[in-house]
């Protein structure tokens, strides 16, 4: 079965756990979305993100141009080119041991003063081949890659889905909770169970799994402050057994053949497996 949607929402985390970054149009291509997961920050040879540190939140990052960065917290801005050669660590990565560049002691302590503990950045000096050893990633596991992505290239999210889940909730929440990639409308909601593939101009999308989530949905994205909801709610009816990281299910987790570009207001095609 085929129908159409449309892009309502493009975003881009240029280190991973900052800010969403929206565009009106970004380029993708299989290694995910431009100028999204580039770099990340580290505490100690641990990776960082929301869940470990929520300040983060309160960073906002985007890349102007390739192998440029510009951040921007409460204690100002700071601008750099993004280092590809120089002192490098090995630290793991979901299982994977992998080698990054840090980023300098600038960069560092500036960081480390907006997040009030002390971090180095760090970026990759060349893509590496990601080993994911969990059966719905099958397609991906030992493909190049080139960014701090959890899993799979890219997050699609359906206005559908959220509209119904804020009629559960008593306070409702924006999308931004679920740091999508990709946000379409013109689903039923959680239709994008069901979803085979999205296809635009030149690219193509296809599902590999639902997003499980965790306690960075829980988060305010502006403030850092944590919350009970939407988990509480999404665990009674959205939540399925022997998931791979706890089965609270909200969003596409999907991969990327070919590349082009991606802008809001763009009609995807939408192929359906049968309900």
């Amino acid at each position: 079965m085929e129908k159409q949607c449309r892009i309502t929402g493009l975003f881009s985390y240029a280190i991973k756990g900052c800010q969403a970054t929206p565009s009106r149009m970004l380029g993708i291509s299989p290694f995910g979305v431009e100028g999204d997961r580039g770099l990340l920050v580290l505490q100690g040879d641990r990776p960082s993100n929301q869940v470990r540190l929520p300040s983060l939140t309160r960073v906002k990052a985007r890349c102007p141009r390739p192998g440029t960065l510009e951040i921007e917290t409460d204690r100002g801005s700071h601008a750099l080119a993004i280092v590809r050669e120089g002192p490098r660590k090995d630290i793991e990565y979901y299982g994977n041991r992998v080698s990054v560049t840090d980023q300098g002691d600038a960069i560092s302590l500036f960081l480390s003063e907006a997040l009030e503990t002390e971090v180095r950045l760090a970026a990759l000096p060349e893509p590496y081949a990601r080993a994911i050893p969990l059966a719905e990633f099958a397609s991906l596991d030992g493909a190049l890659q080139d960014r701090f992505v959890d899993v799979a290239p890219a997050l699609v999210t359906n206005e559908g889905s959220l509209t119904d889940l804020n009629s559960r909730l008593e306070t409702p929440i924006p999308m931004n909770r679920f740091r999508p990639n990709i946000v379409i409308d013109g689903l039923e909601p959680y239709e994008e169970d069901r979803v085979v593939s999205l296809e635009g101009p030149g690219w193509r999308m296809e599902r590999l799994t639902a997003c499980e989530r965790c306690s960075v949905t829980c988060t305010d994205q502006e403030s850092g402050v944590r919350h009970r909801e939407p988990l509480e709610t999404l665990r009674a009816y959205r939540r399925r057994e022997g998931g791979y990281a706890g089965g609270i299910m909200f969003g596409a987790y999907m991969r990327i053949l070919g590349e082009g570009d991606a802008e809001v207001g763009q009609t995807l095609t939408v192929a359906l497996a049968p309900s």
